[in-house]
């Protein structure tokens, strides 16, 4: 039987790549990389680790694509081994809210402790530590 091993990349629809750019690189310590597809078309991905997110544009999205892109409706789960604690400071300092957290919760491979926080679309994003 077939079996995936890792997720390569996911896609993010944003209202703005350049807006998203920042914050994801100032919030949440990630590389903007350009790059060019077979079409010829230059592309924007948000590079951390061996992953990336790539983004569309809304209203502008590439193909293909999914059934309904949407802003905000994404939940993603970041692991870190950095200790929230730095991350809680670091959000202070951005000037970023913590929706919830810390609070233990369950990954993928065992308990994490959490902090919840909010991209520009409205995007839950979770940045974990496993414990």
């Amino acid at each position: 039987m077939p079996r995936l091993l890792s997720i390569d990349h996911l896609v993010l629809t944003v209202a703005s790549i350049e807006q998203s750019v920042k914050f994801y690189e100032d919030v949440l310590c990630m590389a903007a990389e350009q790059f060019r597809v077979a079409d010829g078309t230059v592309r924007t991905a948000l590079k951390f680790g061996n992953q990336k997110i790539n983004l569309h544009q809304a209203g502008a999205e590439f193909d293909p694509k999914a059934a309904n892109p949407r802003r905000g409706s994404a939940d993603i789960c970041f692991l870190s081994d950095t200790p929230l604690v730095d991350w809680i400071a670091h959000l202070a300092h951005q000037d970023v809210s913590i929706e919830e957290g810390p609070i233990v919760r369950t990954g993928a491979v065992g308990p994490l402790e959490s902090i919840y926080i909010r991209d520009l679309d409205g995007n839950l994003i979770e940045v974990s530590n496993p414990t």
